[in-house]
């Protein structure tokens, strides 16, 4: 049995967005409502609901562009909750590679949770106003036994 078939069906997409950008500025992804990821949610139409305690935390980034001038970087932060709203975001622990050069990327990077940070919020940043990027974003949640 090829490993997809093992892994698909205990993978949980925790959001997905999409975010055209064409300035030097930085945008957070839009998981849609409340726009960040809360790990803690017991709504299931919010992002992040599929969370399992004990999932480990992947976050898969793509970048497309036919231009050659500007450089992308992706932040992913974490933060408290702040009475069911996300609190104050920090740099998560990460691994991975989250600055691009030039052109078409992608990367997956894998995060640490830590205590008491349950929401994630996602964030793009293009360094000049030459290309346009489109860029994918798919946080998904693995079991921790895989």
């Amino acid at each position: 049995m090829p490993a997809r078939e093992i892994i698909s069906p205990e993978l949980h997409v925790l959001g997905t967005s999409k975010v055209t950008i064409s300035t030097a500025t930085t945008t957070s992804f839009d998981f849609g409502t409340p726009n960040d990821i809360d790990l803690s949610s017991v709504v299931s139409t919010e992002p992040g609901y599929a969370y399992e305690h004990n999932d480990r935390v992947l976050v898969i980034l793509t970048a497309s562009t036919g231009g050659t001038t500007d450089s992308l970087t992706w932040v992913i932060q974490d933060a408290d909750d702040s009475a069911g709203d996300i609190g104050t975001p920090a740099t998560a622990l990460t691994t991975g590679t989250l600055a691009v050069t030039t052109g078409d990327a992608y990367s997956q990077i894998s995060v640490k949770l830590q205590s008491g940070r349950p929401w994630l919020r996602v964030r793009v940043t293009s360094s000049g106003a030459t290309d346009t990027f489109v860029t994918h974003c798919t946080v998904l949640g693995l079991p921790g036994v895989l």
